[in-house]
């Protein structure tokens, strides 16, 4: 290579040599700069999705602090009446009851309650108010989706607060 290159006139050796040190640079740039270019970009963006899911994070946790506060002193209990009076009378003041099917006691703190076709976010809204204002929670729940968007089947067992 290196008679080769002696061989030529000097004229030519310039224009390889230049060739070469264009060809080194160009590897140089896509070898190494380049994918390392890339890779700070991309370490940039997943540190901006996560400083954004860590404002979230804070947030949420303020709320769930302020609801933990809130939550306590909500939930009066069932007053002094049976928790299946209790739901029943919530489940026809959230407008439930043409989606009731059953329901039935298990017991002096147990009951079990069936829907069917009633809107999902109904039925949240539902739950979270016996949470909230007679401390009632949910021991099991089966939820089953239907074909109409939002509507669905539910049986659930709920418990007295102690």
């Amino acid at each position: 290579m290196k008679a080769w290159l002696l061989s030529l006139a000097p004229r030519e050796r310039l224009i390889v040599a230049g060739g070469a040190a264009v060809l080194l640079l160009l590897v140089l740039w896509l070898g190494l700069w380049e994918p390392l270019d890339q890779r700070v970009e991309e370490l940039e963006q997943s540190v901006a999705v996560q400083e954004e899911e860590f404002t979230w994070m804070q947030q949420a946790a303020a709320e769930i602090q302020q609801l933990r506060r809130s939550g306590g002193q909500a939930a009066a209990g069932l007053q002094g009446r049976s928790l299946l009076a209790v739901v029943d009378q919530a489940t026809r003041a959230a407008g439930l009851n043409s989606g009731l099917k059953r329901i039935e006691p298990e017991g002096q703190s147990r009951v079990r309650v069936q829907f069917e076709q009633i809107g999902f976010d109904d039925f949240m809204r539902w739950l979270d108010g016996l949470h909230r204002q007679y401390g009632v929670f949910t021991q099991s729940i089966t939820i089953e989706r239907e074909e109409a968007p939002g509507r669905v089947n539910i049986r659930l067992t709920l418990d007295a607060p102690a």
